[in-house]
């Protein structure tokens, strides 16, 4: 394995890195905080007279930049990710296209798209000849004719991780702003009828990471009262409600997650652990033993 050979392979690396901390970041995400505008004038995706959705944009540079709402931003990464650039651009093939039609309308949609974009990346990024890396990318680049295609993938990354770090800190200031949101107050303490209200209004919420929230916060009783509302237990920023039970030692609430629908081979984004891993470091062996059992099928 050449020199080169190894480059490829650690900006691949650092690709996933990037992804799968964004990726984890994005669990949970409804059509309300994809789409929720911050203030005035934000740039964001929306439907055309003909409903295919597309995102605000400008032909000239706009100083200062618009604020920009996370359907926005997400679709700017989707566009970096699946562009035919990171493959002709590097000497190689393209491997494929996603064939989209206009911005992803709903959360749900953004994020297949997002993954679909990714894996075209890599396998873009695979197809080229490591050799060539250290090769200016020539006519074909325009303007970057001199730059290396090293330097490109360099930029596509840069792409990646910077839109990824705003995505993460405008889902930070929603869940801030929302904090007065009557379902967050009322699941904090534990008003049943007042957090079914809000179910009525919007069942969609249901798939927010409330249950995290709460585990987080050490609120067992809330916990169990959004788990019996059918709260998805799985939902969380990166850390789910599985990894806080165990890191605590809370093996009933820890049997209540797995009973409904918890993954104990479930990885965190901040130190890539399974639950069973937060209950050993945290000195409570027999959740981890419990926990380890259960993900072996024992």
């Amino acid at each position: 394995m050449t020199d080169l050979d190894i480059i490829k392979q650690d900006l691949l690396k650092t690709a996933g890195f990037a992804y799968q901390r964004l990726h984890g970041r994005l669990r949970g995400l409804t059509d309300e905080e994809y789409r929720w505008e911050p203030a005035p004038g934000c740039w964001s995706i929306r439907p055309g007279d003909d409903g295919r959705w597309t995102a605000d944009g400008s032909p000239l540079p706009v100083k200062p930049a618009p604020l920009t709402t996370i359907a926005w931003r997400i679709d700017h990464v989707i566009f970096v990710l699946e562009g035919e650039r990171n493959a002709t651009w590097l000497g190689a093939t393209p491997v494929g296209t996603l064939g989209r039609d206009g911005a992803a309308p709903s959360a749900e949609k953004a994020l297949r798209d997002l993954e679909r974009a990714y894996d075209l990346f890599t396998r873009n990024v695979e197809a080229a000849d490591p050799a060539g890396l250290l090769t200016p990318m020539g006519p074909i680049a325009g303007p970057y004719a001199e730059e290396t295609r090293f330097a490109f993938v360099l930029h596509e990354l840069d792409e990646l991780i910077h839109h990824g770090s705003e995505i993460a800190a405008m889902r930070d200031l929603y869940r801030a702003l929302a904090a007065t949101d009557p379902i967050l107050a009322a699941a904090e303490r534990g008003d049943r009828a007042a957090v079914e209200e809000r179910l009525g209004e919007d069942p969609s919420l249901r798939s927010t990471p409330l249950v995290s929230d709460m585990a987080a916060r050490e609120r067992w009783d809330a916990v169990r009262m959004l788990v019996d509302l059918g709260f998805d237990v799985t939902a969380s920023g990166g850390i789910t409600a599985l990894h806080y039970a165990a890191a605590h030692g809370e093996q009933e609430i820890v049997e209540l997650l797995l009973k409904h629908g918890a993954d104990p081979s479930t990885r965190d984004t901040e130190f890539e652990q399974d639950a069973a891993g937060w209950a050993a470091f945290r000195k409570h062996d027999e959740v981890a033993t419990y926990l380890r059992g259960v993900s072996s099928g024992a």
